[in-house]
């Protein structure tokens, strides 16, 4: 009997890791993904923001 409740406290336990485990691999999944499309986003804006700047003359000056 007390062989049994101590199988079942392990088991819960080992149940409860692999569930902690999974949910921080979907938080790590969520801010990875959430990363590379700011980086995408970021990357786009910088850019646009380079062929801007890049697309201004400017006068020569003291000719």
């Amino acid at each position: 009997m007390l062989a049994a409740l101590k199988n079942l406290a392990l088991e819960e336990k080992g149940s409860t890791f692999i569930e902690s485990g999974l949910w921080i691999a979907i938080v790590v999944l969520v801010m990875a993904t959430a990363g590379y499309n700011l980086a995408n986003t970021m990357k786009d804006k910088f850019t646009g923001i380079s062929d801007t700047v890049s697309s201004i003359t400017i006068p020569a000056i003291g000719h």
